[in-house]
């Protein structure tokens, strides 16, 4: 796996730090039914069953407060073909399948304005477009630092 690299991160550091047990601040204490009391937390994502699409969300946007935030520009790595979530998978018994690449959808601009754009696999001969408004055109690059929504099937 590719590790972070000068504003590049790889798709796998993501899903790393998605399943990572994070502890919960004391804004998030658990409440205990049978104490009455709030407790120091933590939670935990894990996967348990694939879904025959798979749309990851790449976190763009920080906010540090009600109104101030950032758009996050660094370039994500991901794979156009053959997304191995294996290690990520805690059901013994689930099916370790790879996924392809079909779908961009790319937010360009920051916080306040942006514009959204696309890039599409054409299933019949698997050529890729770029999607701009009313234009379509055959594209060969499709990864960007402005990618925000992935697109994903099981192969």
């Amino acid at each position: 796996r590719e590790t972070r690299n000068r504003n590049t991160i790889s798709i796998y550091d993501g899903l790393d730090l998605f399943s990572t047990t994070e502890k919960l601040g004391k804004d998030d204490m658990w409440y205990c039914p049978d104490c009455g009391e709030h407790k120091e937390a933590f939670k935990k994502f894990n996967i348990w069953k694939l879904p025959p699409v798979l749309i990851i969300h790449l976190k763009r946007f920080v906010w540090y407060g009600r109104n101030i935030g950032e758009k996050i520009q660094d370039k994500v790595d991901f794979p156009i073909e053959g997304l191995d979530l294996s290690s990520y998978i805690i059901n013994e018994d689930e099916p370790r399948e790879k996924y392809n690449l079909v779908a961009v959808s790319n937010h360009s601009g920051g916080l306040g304005a942006g514009h959204y754009t696309a890039f599409g696999k054409n299933d019949v001969n698997q050529q890729w477009h770029y999607f701009n408004d009313h234009s379509v055109s055959k594209s060969d690059v499709i990864a960007s630092k402005s990618a925000y929504l992935l697109f994903y099937v099981k192969e």
